[in-house]
């Protein structure tokens, strides 16, 4: 070995070896250009333990002689270059052009990534074609039970990290007692209701060590909005309603919304919003009793929850809820770890184990991953359309599809809100628009615009309606009746100063 060696960890590796591979040295000729399984072995020693790889050797007689590299900085900048874009996280490494017996060679250095980052793999083949790890001096392509062991691993799941500059203070004290409110329906005598802040915190495993940093998982689900923002820019979910069947037409800006906040936030947020395009018809349940749940909406419900449950926040593009006139779409960043054919079968991967554990104690999540198996069964019982999957390993990313239910499976039970409505609010109908979904765009549109407290007076102008009667009876009374609007003074139900606003998620439950 050339003395320009410097005087590292590598030299003694070399020294021990004898020019021959080991389980952290790997040998590559790359002459005059970069070879496939250098990208290999980049995942591989990024997986595990990390290691080097030498650019510009041939190998003889079963041992690696220097040949060099033809035009070493063309090959360096063109390796510095691809490694970025090669991998799902860029690799930790540093590459520098040497020389061996007076030929210039390129020694990168690897080093192991973050549990979190785990496992790296070249992004065009997917987690399971293009991942690998390192046995012996063999770079083997990573199993289905390799992928999920690095993610299920607690210490080093996604939401375990710990995220630095944060403390108890970033907590938002609104979301810590719609957790305990939530928490209190599933258990009224649950201990932890009982615990400090702190305390709750530290219960559900969601501050570091010594108790004053907030992991991942505490900033997702209680933090102030600010901090969400500051630490996950990411962290959004858009809700578009697309007006047609494809994506890229015409949006209705309208009834597209962009929310932003904690996961407790963002998931009421989501489901108010979600629930006034999808109006529940409502039955008789053993009690004689209304009832306002049915298949659909526990489907709307789990996969909004698998959504935020499951996806992978360290991506740095948004969710998204896809409103179209024929289905509805839950587009992920993170693919499902669990195979889609096998959702059947009880049993989940959790990429964050720490959110499910809070998720199934308000009762949004299954604990036992027979959530989406319940949900198809209950659909198909009371006719509905069943979801489809699209699970992008290659992309990283998930989708999930349900078709509308169709008036012959709704009935005729829903509100039904008519009115004429002006151009500027009702949206385009297309060809493939329904009397069904038109009328669920414009009660869609009257509940958006009652977020904020209305008068009659305002409503009807807003509806360009003229006639009292007709308004009151085939409009505001349904909403009111079913609970999707309410009066600002209900003791005077026909006070002047009176008023209509939406009713919030938190309020129904």
């Amino acid at each position: 070995m050339n003395q320009k060696f410097k005087e590292t960890k590598i030299k003694k590796i070399f020294r021990k070896l004898k020019g021959r591979e080991g389980h952290n040295i790997e040998y590559k000729l790359c002459k005059s250009k970069l070879s496939k399984d250098l990208w290999e072995t980049v995942s591989a020693f990024s997986n595990e333990c990390g290691g080097f790889i030498l650019l510009g050797y041939e190998e003889k007689e079963g041992k690696y002689i220097p040949i060099g590299v033809k035009n070493p900085h063309k090959i360096l900048d063109e390796f510095t270059s691809l490694v970025g874009q090669k991998f799902n996280y860029c690799p930790i490494l540093n590459a520098e052009i040497l020389e061996d017996n007076n030929k210039p060679i390129i020694l990168i250095e690897v080093k192991e990534v973050p549990k979190y980052q785990k496992p790296i793999y070249v992004k065009d083949a997917g987690p399971i074609k293009g991942g690998f790890k390192r046995v012996g001096a063999s770079d083997i392509r990573l199993t289905d039970s390799d992928v999920a062991r690095y993610y299920k691993e607690r210490t080093g799941s996604l939401d375990a990290q710990i995220i630095p500059d944060t403390n108890l203070k970033d907590i938002d004290a609104n979301s810590i007692e719609s957790f305990r409110n939530l928490r209190k329906l599933i258990k009224p005598d649950a201990p932890e209701l009982l615990f400090k802040d702190s305390e709750l915190l530290k219960a559900y495993n969601l501050l570091s060590s010594d108790g004053k940093t907030l992991n991942a998982a505490g900033v997702l689900i209680f933090g102030q909005e600010r901090v969400v923002k500051r630490h996950f820019p990411a962290m959004r979910l858009d809700i578009i309603r697309i007006k047609g069947t494809e994506w890229g037409k015409d949006k209705n800006p309208f009834l597209s919304r962009d929310l932003k906040g904690n996961l407790l936030s963002v998931r009421s947020s989501a489901m108010d919003i979600l629930d006034r395009f999808f109006l529940v018809p409502f039955k008789l349940n053993e009690s004689m009793a209304r009832s306002e749940e049915n298949a659909h909406r526990r489907a709307l419900r789990e996969a909004l929850t698998n959504l935020l449950m499951h996806r992978n926040y360290f991506h740095y593009s948004p969710a998204q809820v896809r409103v179209y006139n024929d289905r509805i779409e839950f587009y992920n960043p993170g693919y499902s770890l669990k195979d889609p054919a096998l959702y059947d079968s009880p049993g989940s991967i959790l990429r964050n184990p720490l959110i499910a554990g809070v998720f199934y104690d308000i009762g949004w999540a299954e604990a036992k991953g027979t959530g989406i198996k319940t949900t198809r069964k209950d659909l198909q019982a009371e006719g509905y359309p069943l979801p489809e999957y699209l699970n992008d390993i290659k992309n990283d990313t998930f989708t999930l599809i349900l078709k509308h239910p169709t008036e012959k499976v709704t009935g005729q039970v829903t509100p039904q809100v008519t009115g004429q409505v002006t151009p500027q609010v009702t949206p385009q109908v297309t060809p493939q628009v329904t009397p069904q979904v038109e009328m669920m765009d414009r009660i869609a549109l009257i509940l958006n615009y009652c977020e904020t407290p209305r008068s009659l007076k305002e409503l009807m102008a807003f509806l360009n309606l003229r006639d009292r009667k007709h308004f009151m009876e085939k409009v505001l009374n349904p909403l009111l009746e079913n609970r999707y609007l309410k009066r600002t003074i209900p003791d005077k139900p026909r006070s002047r100063l009176q008023k209509y606003v939406a009713v919030e998620e938190k309020e129904k439950t």
